[in-house]
């Protein structure tokens, strides 16, 4: 930001708008980037988390429906004056439908900012026929 001393007024750089454009000073939403892959037996989700604690990183499942959420708060440093915000801070939810998957075969590694996601889904049972005895 440069600081404009004949009209008292701050104005962002127009070498920085034309990569950022004028309103990025707030970003607010983070649309947590997933890759998701399929086998015959899991899911698997990758999920960009980079810079996240894993203590701030909750996963729920409900109803087929695996819920990442995350939340982090915005470091402050008592040196220098905060003039432009691009890095998230703040709580964001994403919501992913699997389906029927055993919830109790729901694993997650956090490994160099990627969460990985794995649910195994319910193994069809083969139905045996069944002899009805007729009376």
């Amino acid at each position: 930001m440069i600081y404009n001393s004949r009209n008292n007024e701050t104005y962002l750089n127009p070498f920085f708008e034309a990569f950022f454009g004028k309103d990025t000073a707030n970003v607010g939403y983070l649309p947590l980037k997933t890759d998701i892959y399929e086998s015959e037996k899991a899911y698997r989700l990758d999920v960009e988390l980079p810079g996240f604690e894993k203590e701030n990183i909750n996963i729920d499942y409900k109803d087929g429906y695996l819920t990442v959420s995350v939340k982090t708060v915005p470091t402050k440093d008592e040196e220098f004056k905060l003039i432009r915000r691009e890095r998230f801070s703040g709580e964001t939810s994403r919501e992913f439908y699997l389906g029927d998957v055993d919830e109790n075969n729901i694993s997650a590694t956090y490994v160099d900012g990627i969460l990985s996601i794995t649910a195994m889904k319910l193994q069809p049972v083969e139905a045996k026929p069944l002899k009805i005895e007729i009376k």
